[in-house]
C-alpha cells in the first residue's frame, strides 16, 4: 500500500457540508463543465437530471450521501460516500468488497484542478467522513481507467491499485483501495519520526 502523501491532517483545510436543495443548481454547473464530463460524468445533466438524481439522496430516499467540498470557504468539488453492499450490481462488479464504502470524487472549479487539491480532498474525505461514519475496514475508488488524473489523486490520497475492472455497460475502470489499518500505521510512522 502506497503510503498517503497527506498522511495527517487537513493541510488545505478541505471541509464538507452535506449536499442540500440549494446546491443543485452549482452541481449542475460542475456535472457540465467539460472537465467533469471528460473525467467524470461522460455525459451532460439538465436540471431534471440532477434534481432526480441527487434529490433523493438530500431527502435520505438513497442510501448516497453527498457533500460539497470547500476551501477556505469557497465550494470547489462535490463527494459522495456510500456503502457498496446497499448498490448489488456494484458490489458484483467489485467483487470481495462488499463490506466496503466506496467513494467518488469531483472537483467542479476549473481554476481549482492541477494543483494538486483532489487528493487532499480524498483524504480529507476519507479521514472526516468515511472511517467517521462508517465500521469498514476499507474504502475503495473506481476511476475510469482511463481518467489519469482521478487515478494520480487517488494513488496520491493513499489508495493502491487492486485491478482492473469492467462496469456492467463495459466500461473499464481501475478499482483501487484504501486500507485504515495502513492510514493508521503511516499515521504512526509519521509521528514516530517526528518524535525527538
Amino acid at each position: 500500500m502506497p503510503a498517503a502523501l497527506f498522511p495527517a491532517g487537513n493541510p488545505a483545510h478541505v471541509t464538507f457540508a452535506p449536499l442540500i436543495e440549494a446546491n443543485l443548481a452549482l452541481l449542475h454547473e460542475w456535472l457540465n463543465a467539460p472537465h467533469v464530463v471528460a473525467g467524470y460524468s461522460r455525459v451532460s445533466s439538465s436540471r431534471e437530471d440532477v434534481v432526480a438524481r441527487y434529490g433523493p439522496r438530500i431527502a435520505g430516499e438513497v442510501p448516497v450521501r453527498g457533500f460539497v467540498a470547500s476551501v477556505a470557504e469557497h465550494p470547489v468539488g462535490y463527494v459522495q460516500v456510500y456503502r457498496v453492499a446497499d448498490f448489488p450490481d456494484y458490489a458484483a462488479t467489485v467483487v470481495d468488497f462488499d463490506g466496503a464504502v466506496a467513494i467518488d470524487v469531483l472537483i467542479g472549479e476549473v481554476e481549482y484542478t492541477r494543483r494538486g487539491l483532489g487528493p487532499r480532498v480524498i483524504a480529507a474525505a476519507v479521514d472526516e467522513i468515511v472511517w467517521p461514519s462508517f465500521p469498514t475496514a476499507s474504502c475503495i475508488a473506481t476511476p475510469r481507467a482511463d481518467n489519469t488524473a482521478s487515478l494520480r489523486a487517488f494513488a496520491k490520497a493513499g489508495f493502491a491499485l487492486v485491478r482492473a475492472i469492467r462496469t456492467p455497460d463495459g466500461v473499464p475502470e481501475l478499482l483501487m483501495e484504501c486500507r485504515r489499518a495502513a492510514v493508521l500505521a503511516d499515521r504512526e510512522e509519521a509521528l514516530t519520526v517526528r518524535r525527538p
